[in-house]
């Protein structure tokens, strides 16, 4: 399962920052093959999707998986492209200073202005696309009780107003660093007014949008199924495949056998089967470079956890007993890179200097024994008849977190800790993830371009869901995504870092490589390493002959 915090960008700067994290990278099997854009786009065809755990629901906003099967179907205002940028959809333009859209009032607020496409409509034909739509979006985010994974990236409009039928003005209260990358999704008013929108299977398992494809089916533990909007406002010649189909294939040995079959046209790999798809005759194999993170976190919003996890020098320890090394190395073959702060090594806001926790069983025995966690009789340890046994959440469709689980089980045993495993479906361990009610583990941030956590980490953070909270840190991160000068940002976002491993609150492990193979027949597929993932153009692909 991949955990997402999907959305952070940058503001109000006329250049924006784009990403400097490395972009795919092509690894083709043999020379190019049969399908060829000088030919010209074909029409028609299925798309086979082999796609990883079933997700949870099908909201852009509250899903806590990528929104791959979403793109197709709903769009937003923005999209971020293969090249980590940020490019309109939605809306004709994005706002900045220096097209005029970006305002400041006497008052020293900030106006923005969406002009919007026009004559777009909603999947049903009947209803058109407009600012009232963009206007309802906000306020349902905004609200209390949302679920919407970046609803604090939102916080900072005051007010949304329909300027007229095609132009959505917002205000901002203050500078804000990340809004050029919000609404990465709009909803449809006509449809949600109303509504429990959080609760609403009529739209969170059938989504309206005004994509390319039209939802057409959910087939509970088997498969999505989308077709071709007849209707799509860019054009009639768009898009060119007739329908997709998001088959779940949990297993990864499942999974890379429907590829060698040549039962899918797409899926997802592991980085450890790498070996095994690089070589195939009738696939290309992409190694997409993530603005993602592997990380281990320990949960304190509940009262045991908040008893062991409390104590700075328990977290350390811990953290001194995950071996990164053997992970990276053994595990994952060295197909990724060990991680020891949030922002990746080619981003400008990488900063080297922060706390390291590299895998020392001995000084994390003796910060045990000095915080009073001594071993007992049965080789765990124990303090006040609370035994040092931690549970660990783990996702069933989670294949390489099997793997370093039992890495980390053998290392910290040997140290008196005692792990145990719990294993639940995708959306069910997302469900626990979200409540707090858990102990440990291990899992997937993964962002946009812009390097601003604070809705992981700060003190009321909407993704914050360890309970892990310092006023100090909060207000470096508070302060970075208001700072609109780079040099200034960046000092703050370093300071942030620092502040993040020196209080243990959460261990990078590795950053993550997502291998893709892709039939040679499928044309116009270009990786994003991006929180919104690799269909932003799906309207574009097409099968060649």
């Amino acid at each position: 399962m991949i955990t997402r915090v999907r959305l952070l960008v940058a503001f109000l700067v006329v250049t924006i920052l784009a990403s400097c994290g490395p972009g795919p990278t092509a690894v083709p099997s043999q020379p190019a093959a049969s399908a060829s854009a000088s030919a010209g786009p074909t029409k028609g065809g299925v798309l086979r999707i082999g796609y990883g755990a079933e997700v949870d629901n099908l909201n852009a906003f509250t899903s806590q998986f990528l929104t791959d099967i979403e793109l197709t179907m709903v769009e937003g205002l923005i999209v971020s492209n293969d090249k980590n940028e940020y490019i309109p959809v939605l809306a004709k333009q994005v706002p900045t200073v220096a097209n005029g859209l970006v305002k400041t009032r006497s008052d020293g607020k900030l106006e923005l202005t969406w002009p919007l496409q026009q004559g777009v409509m909603w999947h049903d034909q009947v209803h058109e696309f407009t600012a009232d739509d963009v206007c309802f979006t906000w306020k349902y985010i905004v609200g209390t009780g949302s679920e919407v994974y970046n609803r604090n990236s939102y916080l900072p409009i005051s007010d949304c107003r329909v300027q007229d039928k095609y132009t959505a003005v917002m205000v901002w209260d203050k500078p804000s660093a990340i809004y050029n990358g919000l609404f990465e999704a709009v909803l449809p008013k006509y449809m949600l007014e109303g509504k429990d929108i959080v609760k609403y299977d009529g739209y969170n398992r059938s989504p309206v949008g005004t994509g390319p494809f039209i939802f057409v089916e959910w087939k509970s533990g088997e498969y999505v199924r989308v077709k071709r909007n007849p209707n799509y406002w860019r054009g009639k010649d768009y898009p060119y495949v007739d329908e997709i189909v998001f088959r779940f294939i949990p297993d990864i040995n499942t999974r890379l056998n429907a590829v060698k079959s040549g039962e899918v046209d797409f899926a997802q790999m592991t980085p450890t089967q790498v070996k095994d798809v690089k070589d195939l005759a009738n696939y290309n194999l992409t190694l997409v470079q993530q603005n993602s993170w592997q990380h281990f976190d320990m949960s304190i919003k509940t009262e045991r956890g908040a008893k062991i996890f409390g104590d700075k020098s328990v977290r350390q320890a811990l953290f001194m007993l995950i071996d990164k090394k053997t992970i990276v190395d053994g595990v994952l073959e060295g197909t990724v890179q060990v991680a020891d702060t949030v922002a990746p090594t080619t981003s400008p806001y990488y900063n080297p200097n922060v706390k390291k926790y590299p895998y020392d069983p001995t000084a994390a025995k003796k910060l045990l024994d000095d915080a009073g966690w001594k071993v007992g009789a049965d080789g765990i340890r124990e303090k006040a008849g609370e035994k040092l046994s931690l549970t660990a959440l783990l996702s069933s469709a989670d294949a390489i977190g099997k793997l370093y689980w039992q890495v980390i089980q053998q290392n910290m045993k040997a140290a008196g800790v005692d792990i145990k495993i719990d294993t639940k479906d995708a959306a069910a361990r997302s469900q626990v993830w979200r409540s707090g009610q858990w102990e440990v583990q291990i899992s997937r941030w993964v962002l946009p371009a812009d390097p601003s956590v604070t809705g992981l980490y700060s003190c009321k953070g909407s993704n914050n869901m360890t309970g892990f909270c310092d006023p100090v840190m909060d207000e470096q991160m508070i302060k970075s995504d208001e700072e609109l000068d780079p040099a200034k940002r960046k000092a703050l976002l370093f300071k942030a870092q620092e502040l993040l491993a020196e209080n243990a609150f959460s261990l990078p492990v590795y950053y993550n490589v997502n291998p893709i193979v892709t039939s040679k027949k499928l044309v116009n597929f270009k990786a994003s390493g991006t929180n919104l993932g690799s269909f932003w153009n799906v309207y574009e692909w097409y099968l060649g002959k």
